[in-house]
């Protein structure tokens, strides 16, 4: 089994979705229309290519776990099972590659000789914070219980990431997103995570249950999040508003 796939259907659930305001503005942003391609990488359940998929000709969504892939419905996102970084010139050209949430697992080297080859705009997506204190209190509970946690790559602002990449021109586009979390949704939200992930709690899962019910009570937790989209174009490919 995959580091995602028993967090499949927790991550369609309980991972906070990307604000319309904020996929009409990339939308318009990277001049995408209905004869346009875009391919979104790292794709998990769907979040960037169903939001994507009614402005676009078609998505194709890449991901390495076929149980995330499996969560999307739209019917013109084009569902591919593999690692992003063996995307090639092959796979014909794209208006827009997307990654939300995911490019710090790739390859970057990989990424950026190869994504030039396909695409002239790429788009990375995600929060300002990587989590609020709130979903930090809940998966230290799992920390607590299981140990530290899996190894996984260090994140790096995408603004800085793009302009030391072939996609250089970089514009950001910022949109306030107000969320509301409660013990329930906690664990749901652990739960599509690789820190605390059903597969790997086991049989402590009762008692991760138990300890966020206890720790959270029925009270909710109310956060505002700057959420992202940083696109970036290589350098004379910048699109006129």
């Amino acid at each position: 089994m995959g580091r995602f796939e028993s967090t499949a259907p927790w991550y369609a659930r309980y991972r906070p979705r990307y604000l319309a305001e904020l996929i009409v503005r990339l939308a318009q942003a990277a001049g995408l229309d209905g004869s346009s391609r875009v391919l979104d990488l790292g794709a998990g359940p769907g979040h960037v290519a169903s939001a994507l998929a009614p402005y676009v000709g078609e998505v194709v969504a890449v991901d390495v776990e076929a149980g995330m892939l499996a969560q999307i419905e739209e019917p013109n996102v084009r569902t591919v099972v593999g690692p992003a970084e063996d995307v090639d010139a092959s796979w014909g050209r794209f208006a827009l590659v997307t990654a939300g949430r995911s490019f710090h697992w790739f390859n970057e080297g990989v990424m950026f000789a190869r994504l030039p080859l396909v695409t002239d705009q790429l788009a990375l997506l995600g929060d300002s914070i990587t989590q609020s204190d709130a979903q930090s209190r809940a998966q230290a509970i799992a920390t607590e219980l299981l140990g530290e946690e899996p190894p996984k790559p260090r994140r790096r602002f995408y603004r800085e990431l793009l302009e030391k990449s072939p996609f250089s021109d970089v514009e950001e586009i910022d949109v306030m997103a107000e969320r509301t979390w409660t013990a329930e949704s906690l664990i749901g939200l652990a739960y599509s995570t690789s820190v605390a992930s059903p597969e790997r709690l086991g049989a402590k899962r009762e008692e991760f249950e138990r300890r966020v019910r206890a720790t959270f009570g029925d009270a909710e937790y109310h956060e505002r999040v700057s959420v992202s989209a940083v696109l970036g174009r290589r350098s004379d490919q910048r699109l006129e508003p």
